[in-house]
């Protein structure tokens, strides 16, 4: 799946599929860029609105440099599709700026921009993105917050903290604690070296396997949970349907509240406890 990032503002209702539907039908053209050496910097925060992102963590790397392929209905349009990389104190700031298309009442009216953003994999990052697919990749720890679309994350050398919306989540090698909240769409979780706790799942499904210390589902609404491969405790305070698997886990398994679903519990080295009449 390709994980370029395109930021796409739309005022038609069904915005996402007018976009997707005039890809290929780019009036007015711009490439943008910008560079900015971290010497002394601190933390690194990518502010997006709509469309794909790709963040790429580089070894020994002394700047951050972001590249886009800006795209509009109106030359008009396309000079306020802007990309800016500046310093606030020791803070690097990565901040796309798009016009407001909620105001323009004129059909047909686009605005994208395509973004890859290369950093040093040394500095804690923050990137909050509306909407749309996003990869992140070779990261010295995380804090990532999207709205929609898929977003898969992988090889982080600190903590991770996820909270997304709607779309599939995957993430794979965290080397220090995963944290995260999902609304819909399914989980994938793989090589956690740390805890792994989820705050909240609405809906999807839930895969999470080979991880070094315990897994703490707080609350889960439907789809299925799958856990394998831990090697401390596995705890489910409430799930409300779906099946849930738990197998080959070297601490105990709880499991608080359970609704519909089958439950499978297999290899469990410590204690099982289950709810009354399961």
């Amino acid at each position: 799946m390709s994980k370029g990032l395109q930021l796409v503002l739309c005022a038609l209702l069904g915005g996402a599929a007018f976009i997707a539907a005039h890809a290929d039908e780019c009036k007015f053209t711009a490439e943008r860029s910008g560079r900015i050496s971290v010497e002394g910097a601190k933390r690194i925060e990518i502010r997006a609105g709509a469309g794909d992102l790709k963040v790429n963590g580089r070894r020994g790397a002394s700047d951050i440099s972001a590249t886009g392929h800006a795209c509009a209905s109106t030359q008009e349009l396309l000079d306020q599709v802007q990309l800016k990389v500046t310093r606030d104190g020791d803070v690097i700031h990565v901040d796309v700026q798009m016009p407001d298309l909620s105001l323009i009442k004129l059909g047909n009216t686009y605005a994208t921009l395509d973004v890859i953003v290369d950093l040093p994999d040394n500095l804690p990052l923050l990137a909050v993105d509306s909407s749309g697919d996003a990869t992140f990749q070779h990261l010295a720890s995380g804090d990532i917050s999207d709205s929609s679309g898929d977003l898969t994350i992988s090889d982080v050398n600190g903590d991770l903290k996820v909270r997304d919306s709607s779309g599939d989540l995957e993430v794979e090698r965290v080397a220090g604690n995963l944290q995260l909240e999902d609304s819909s769409g399914d989980i994938e979780v793989d090589e956690v070296r740390g805890d792994v706790t989820v705050n909240a799942d609405s809906s999807g499904s839930m895969t999470i396997e080979h991880i070094g210390k315990s897994v703490h589902v707080v609350q889960d609404s439907s789809g299925d949970i799958d856990i394998a491969d831990v090697k401390g405790n596995v705890t489910i305070d409430s799930d409300s349907s779906g099946t849930v698997d738990v197998r080959k886990v070297g601490g105990n398994f709880t499991l608080g509240g359970k609704g519909s679903g089958e439950i499978k519990v297999v290899d469990i080295t410590g204690k099982v406890s289950l709810p009354q009449g399961r």
